[in-house]
């Protein structure tokens, strides 16, 4: 963001902002700003949040309308709308440590938008009922649209038996599912941040299948009275099941109250009724040999289009493609890379962490021929679940060797498209910069891609700010080089007097030498 007054404000304030700024991950980098902010000043030392407010609620003389007509308005108006948003939801985490006069005064500052964001207002409207602490939590639907949306399900109910059972929670109580739907003000912080992290807390989840199996094996031997509930399946952005408790009491006594949610057996027995119907045809296909050249795909794969995310997840288990022969990796990722229709991204991201995950995060040695075609593959089709699932934990995994690290240099030199280099490079600021991460950064700025402005001031801070840490790193010095070089239109003055400053503690000879192109 080239604002005049961000020099005004004080560092850690700057920092927040450019995190906000960085892209639609922007609240989640904030958090983890305020996270490494609050760890290295302490406990003792809060995050000037009366400055930050004061600072965003002061009046700007700006050129508003077509006309060019000048006009007065607050400074958070002034910021970039995605900024505005991001802003917004991470004052939904943080609510309990951001003092209530502040709230408020940025409350007031956005209601002064003569057209405003339809996204920042719901935001908005939502943080100030939120702060009524004697009320109930605010329902995230207008009665309007919860009507609308209960009688869309209805008619989907009555045209699919199927879809009964899946849309229930419509047919319940609004009041409850309401009620249900919100968190108490106190948890908010987690929840956000979980639902932020979803895609990145894959490793941890048991395969499936194992959960299939022992869950049937209690329901045949009798002694599954209780199942763990699941919210249900999301499809389209991702995918994810999360024990709710358990479901209670048999049907009679539930007679008259609310549906009860799907429990954890009745999912076991639907996914280990979908790895019955088409897994062995699946298993037998892959087993069989097949003419590689051949252009068309089997019939039995358009299955992978119709299944649900943790059907698909139950069948990978089933067909052990975490472990399968690299070969037939590849003859498998070709027959996904002439699919039609595309998979979902729910989709591919399963695929990803099953196919590719297990095998990256254990490399020792460079990947094999067959190996990197089959990334090369997927990756080419499929980049965004692609990253999300595979680059960001090597990325975030600090104990990950070179070999990975490699590899994902590879992909951003060879593979991803522009798009993708610059989520990557968002990827590499979001977390801490060690020494593993220089070469990714100065891979994706080999692709010699434009960066966003607000992207290439990230990268400008961080640079700056990590300085001290890489005062005696070649890598280092080829980065700042690099920037320099590749981007030097995009270099502001504030721009080269922060690194100028900032190399002042590197090592003389490296020094030197940066100081030379910066002075070009």
């Amino acid at each position: 963001m080239e604002l005049p007054w961000l020099q005004l404000l004080a560092k850690p304030c700057r920092l927040l902002l450019h995190a906000l700024s960085s892209g639609p991950a922007g609240t989640l980098a904030a958090l983890r700003a305020l996270q490494r902010l609050q760890a290295q000043e302490g406990p003792g030392h809060a995050f000037p949040w009366r400055s930050f407010v004061g600072a965003l609620c002061a009046e700007e003389p700006t050129l508003d309308g077509p006309d060019g007509a000048l006009a007065v308005k607050p400074r958070l108006l002034l910021l970039p709308i995605l900024c505005q948003r991001n802003l917004f939801s991470l004052l939904h985490a943080v609510a309990a440590m951001v003092p209530t006069d502040c709230l408020h005064q940025l409350l007031h500052a956005a209601e002064q938008d003569p057209q405003p964001d339809p996204w920042v207002h719901a935001l908005g409207v939502l943080l100030l009922r939120g702060e009524e602490r004697s009320s109930p939590p605010p329902p995230a639907l207008t009665a309007s649209c919860q009507r609308q949306i209960k009688c869309l399900c209805q008619k989907i109910a009555q045209s699919k038996a199927e879809g009964r059972r899946k849309l229930k929670w419509c047919f319940s109580k609004q009041n409850g599912d309401v009620a249900d739907s919100v968190l108490p003000g106190g948890k908010r912080k987690k929840a956000l941040e979980e639902s932020l992290e979803l895609s990145e807390e894959r490793e941890g989840k048991r395969p499936l299948l194992e959960d299939v199996m022992f869950e049937l094996q209690e329901g045949l031997d009798g002694t599954a009275g209780v199942g763990e509930e699941v919210s249900g399946e999301t499809s389209g952005d991702g995918s994810a099941r999360s024990p709710a408790g358990a479901a209670l009491g048999s049907p009679q006594q539930d007679a008259g109250k609310e549906p009860r949610r799907i429990s954890g057996l009745e999912v076991a027995v639907e996914v280990q009724s979908f790895i019955q119907m088409h897994g062995p045809r699946l298993k037998m296909l892959l087993l069989q040999e097949v003419n590689r050249t051949e252009p068309s795909i089997p019939p039995e794969l358009h299955i992978l289009n119709s299944c649900s995310p943790s059907q698909l997840e139950g069948l990978c288990s089933f067909l052990q493609l975490s472990t399968c022969p690299e070969q037939l990796l590849v003859q498998f990722c070709s027959w996904l890379l002439a699919l039609t229709p595309d998979l979902s991204y729910a989709s591919a991201a399963v695929l990803a962490e099953q196919l590719f995950l297990a095998r990256v995060l254990s490399l020792a040695q460079p990947p094999s021929r067959h190996l990197m075609a089959a990334l090369t593959s997927f990756c080419s089709k499929y980049s965004e679940p692609f990253c999300q699932v595979l680059v960001a934990p090597i990325l975030q995994e600090p104990g990950q060797g070179a070999e990975q690290t490699k590899l994902v240099c590879d992909l951003v030199e060879e593979c991803l498209e522009a798009d993708y280099v610059r989520m990557v490079l968002g990827q590499v600021l979001a977390v801490p910069l060690t020494e593993k991460l220089l070469p990714v950064v100065l891979a994706v700025l080999g692709r010699q891609e434009p960066l966003p402005s607000e992207l290439f001031d990230l990268l400008v801070l961080t640079l700056c700010q990590q300085a001290a840490a890489f005062g005696t790193s070649l890598s280092y010095a080829k980065l700042v080089t690099a920037v320099l070089t590749t981007y030097g239109s995009q270099l502001s003055p504030s721009h080269r007097s922060r690194l100028a400053a900032a190399l002042d503690g590197s090592n003389a000879a490296l020094r030197r030498s940066m100081q030379a192109v910066l002075g070009r």
